[in-house]
């Protein structure tokens, strides 16, 4: 018995024909800059002006969005939310009641005199009523949040409070959980 198995000759078995493609190139092979430069394109593309403000515009809402999430997703903020929401407030009022107001004293200084020396009176009274108004939201935000959360500190809070108590009820983000006038409860039943 052999060891070896003769080897059998080529000629027997079919060859395989070489592949021809007819069909040509429609692009010339780019040169090397042009290969480089496109390549950097893709990396970082050349933006026109008005794109690349977009692009930052929307990175900088993106920051902004995910630094405001941070600061309403803390419970501190969202019982001070909840304070001022289940209240009516007359900072959401003010600016467009003092711009009447003002409409009515220039307009009564040309129609009725009197009326126009007595509105800047009333004016006054109305700045009173608004700080008293807000003094009393802000004492019993502060006393809630030594109740709730001891530990906290009042920084940022006055702000928050009155930025969101100066916002119309509708435009308010978060948007509100508890009704106007109703009884503060903390915390908030759905949260459970």
């Amino acid at each position: 018995m052999p060891l070896f198995k003769p080897y059998e000759s080529q000629s027997d078995q079919p060859s395989p024909e070489p592949v021809k493609n007819s069909a040509k190139k429609q692009v010339p092979t780019p040169t090397r800059k042009q290969a480089e430069q496109a390549r950097r394109d893709r990396l970082q593309p050349v933006l026109t002006k008005k794109q690349a403000n977009a692009k930052n515009r929307d990175a900088k809402y993106k920051v902004q969005n995910e630094q405001l999430a941070k600061t309403h997703a803390r419970p501190v903020n969202a019982m001070i939310r909840d304070w001022v929401d289940h209240r009516w407030n007359l900072s959401e009022f003010i600016m467009p009641g003092m711009l009447l107001l003002l409409l009515l004293i220039i307009a009564a200084g040309y129609i009725w005199p009197q009326l126009g020396a007595i509105l800047p009176i009333v004016m006054y009274a109305v700045v009173i009523v608004w700080v008293a108004d807000t003094a009393v939201m802000m004492l019993g935000m502060r006393k809630q949040v030594r109740t709730y959360f001891p530990e906290e500190t009042m920084k940022g809070k006055w702000g928050y409070a009155w930025s969101r108590a100066s916002m119309f009820r509708r435009a308010r983000q978060p948007a509100p959980r508890v009704k106007r006038g109703s009884k503060f409860v903390w915390p908030y039943p759905g949260d459970k």
